[in-house]
């Protein structure tokens, strides 16, 4: 049963903020005093960057979740994320001037392969639950290949195809790239608002589409724009952090299990709770081994038993 809502939001604040308290004070480095300018330069720039990533990837699989009403459905097991993963890759091996429009690379691979993938499970004029994840994992294999061969190509070094391919925080940031940052935080807050602005219309289509259209829902105009939204946000995530795992799929499910479904309390409990849970695996796979670990390998830990609870509980 869902609980009373300030107890909850009181919890996931009281997350998040400690998640950011830890995030910029434990690192292998320390935090001695005489360093404090530059390690609190770095810090600060990583905990925006897993603020926004984790708070974005979790409303995009909240988003889904709801339109598709599929209970499997996030950036990463539909193909997206890998999608926009090839994206940003083909821009950053054409060169360092081409690494600017990685953001915009990473929009055009996430929107085409979420048409790809919803038109692949679409059969009959009828979306299935399966035929999305089935779709959505094909696709994820296939990109994830394409970004391993294209980095190879561009002869980028072997880890850095496997932080693309599996996710991390630690951009190292120009002049340039944090101005584009800082558009892209912009352009995130933006986004994730209007998604937040469709949540009367995810409640109605959570019910089935024909039912949304007989209340008056243009369930087509609302679908696209949550396509071109969740492209662009996972996009330009995806660009900076590479493709996380699971926190678009688990992150909304539980804060379903707190608040209810009434997307209204879903998307920005989605992004508190997102946000948080991604600053918190960041401390330790960056604390675990020396050089730090891919952030995919810290949330699957989580992530698959919730995954394989999903399967037996909901299919």
């Amino acid at each position: 049963m869902p609980r009373r809502p300030v107890p909850v939001w009181v919890g996931l604040v009281l997350l998040f903020v400690s998640a950011a308290i830890l995030s910029v004070a434990v690192g292998p480095g320390g935090f001695a005093g005489t360093r404090v300018g530059a390690v609190m330069n770095l810090r600060l720039l990583r905990l925006a960057l897993g603020i926004v990533a984790g708070g974005v990837l979790a409303v995009v699989g909240a988003s889904l979740q709801g339109l598709l009403q599929n209970p499997l459905a996030d950036p990463f097991t539909m193909g997206v994320a890998s999608g926009a993963a090839l994206g940003a890759s083909l821009t950053v091996v054409l060169g360092r001037s081409a690494g600017a429009f990685a953001p915009l690379g990473g929009f055009a691979g996430a929107l085409v392969t979420m048409l790809v993938v919803y038109a692949l499970a679409r059969v009959r004029g009828r979306v299935t639950v399966t035929g999305l994840v089935l779709a959505g994992v094909i696709m994820s294999f296939l990109l994830s290949s394409l970004v391993m061969l294209a980095m190879i190509l561009g002869r980028r070094s072997l880890g850095e195809a496997v932080y693309m391919m599996m996710g991390h925080l630690g951009t190292v940031f120009t002049g340039t790239t944090v101005w584009l940052f800082g558009a892209v935080v912009v352009l995130s807050v933006a986004g994730c608002g209007w998604l937040f602005s469709l949540s009367r219309s995810l409640d109605v289509m959570s019910s089935g589409e024909e039912a949304a259209e007989t209340l008056g829902v243009d369930t087509q105009r609302v679908t696209m724009t949550v396509f071109v939204v969740s492209s662009l946000l996972v996009g330009m995530v995806v660009s900076f952090t590479g493709a996380i795992s699971f926190i678009g799929l688990v992150v909304p499910h539980l804060v379903r299990m707190m608040f209810g479904p009434a997307h209204r309390r879903v998307i920005p409990g989605s992004f508190v709770a997102g946000a948080g849970i991604l600053l918190l695996s960041d401390v330790l796979a960056r604390n675990i081994v020396p050089g730090g670990l891919p952030l995919s390998i810290v949330t699957a830990l989580v992530g698959v038993p919730f995954f394989i609870y999903l399967l037996r509980s909901r299919l």
